[in-house]
């Protein structure tokens, strides 16, 4: 019995231990999606042109991971969406959209708050551009948004461009598989009104 109680003890002191080294850990969810005042210190290429007729909605800061099969260069990736960078590390109760995992070469995007957004939409590369460090990073892009559904921010979008990104490039030959962190920001357009 008085083994078991010095366990005890031993866990709730390693338990306190841990927790003092993980910091706060938010207690709520994000309720809203998107930053809407344009992005500072963000350049984005003069070769990356959203058509005209569309205007700058907000951004999102991306996180996730790409897994490459060498194989005609294609490759398969997941990512959340947030609302600032430093929400990053709070993930899963921080993230307020996701990738999802669509048949053809698109990829899906979709709120992950429905209480309070339901929308999602297909983004289709209209064209890559290189990175400042190709050798690392996944290019930039303008990817071009089609079936839009549900009530809520993404539901409008139609054109939206890939910045600033850092890792997710490609290094290794044809017929090796691996997987690449990514991070990288979102600029969503909309039709201007």
């Amino acid at each position: 019995m008085v083994k078991l109680e010095v366990l005890s003890l031993f866990a709730i002191l390693l338990l306190c231990a841990s927790n003092s080294f993980a910091g706060v850990i938010p207690s709520g969810v994000q309720k809203s999606i998107g930053n809407y005042e344009f992005p500072k210190d963000i350049k984005i290429p003069e070769n990356i042109t959203v058509p005209e007729g569309n205007c700058f909605k907000f951004y999102l800061y991306v996180s996730g991971y790409i897994w490459y099969q060498c194989t005609n260069s294609q490759w398969e990736g997941r990512a959340l969406f947030f609302n600032h960078e430093e929400d990053i590390p709070s993930y899963p109760i921080s993230a307020v959209v996701s990738t999802y995992a669509i048949p053809a070469s698109a990829i899906g995007i979709r709120s992950i708050i429905p209480e309070s957004d339901s929308s999602s939409l297909v983004v289709t590369s209209v064209a890559t551009f290189p990175p400042p460090n190709p050798e690392k990073d996944l290019p930039y892009g303008l990817e071009k948004a089609q079936d839009n559904k549900g009530e809520g921010v993404l539901k409008d979008i139609t054109y939206v461009v890939r910045v600033a990104t850092d890792g997710g490039g490609t290094k290794y030959p044809e017929g090796y598989i691996y997987s690449s962190d990514i991070n990288a920001l979102n600029l969503f357009y909309h039709p201007q009104k």
